[in-house]
């Protein structure tokens, strides 16, 4: 995805770009490029889910190898294809592929945090409501 303006541009708030723009433009790079496999919408949707997850991980500075961990313990056994998406050699393909993603999802994760201290939240405050405006109610 190539955006008009930068992380920097939305990290001084000359550019408006919200959780849900950048979820938005997610999805349809992910459907983009998922679009020559005949995958169902849960399939689908299981995807976007995992790539979020993976550069929210990456963009609060937590590494590939802790998320491989991480989503390990969360899939299901019989997923055909877990042994792939817990593979620190695909998951370092994505990140690197992917800095541009991680880098925009970081500036917009760093706006809302300091949004929510200027507002007079504590910092364990603003950490829980940022996991909220993220999207990760429980603990990640």
């Amino acid at each position: 995805m190539d955006w008009k303006f930068s992380p920097l541009q939305v990290l001084t708030g000359e550019v408006i770009y919200s959780i849900e723009d950048y979820r938005k433009d997610l999805k349809e790079e992910v459907l983009t490029t998922l679009a020559n496999f005949s995958m169902d919408e849960y399939s689908i949707n299981f995807y976007i889910d995992f790539i979020y997850t993976l550069f929210y991980w990456l963009a609060t500075n937590q590494t590939v190898l802790t998320y491989s961990r991480f989503i390990q313990s969360r899939l299901p056994d019989d997923l055909e294809l877990k042994k792939t998406l817990i593979n620190t050699e695909f998951l370092y393909s994505l990140e690197v592929d992917n800095v541009n993603f991680v880098d925009m999802l970081r500036a917009i994760l760093t706006i809302l945090t300091l949004g929510f201290l200027k507002d007079g939240m504590s910092p364990e405050d603003a950490m829980i409501a940022l996991k909220n405006a993220a999207g990760f109610a429980r603990e990640v």
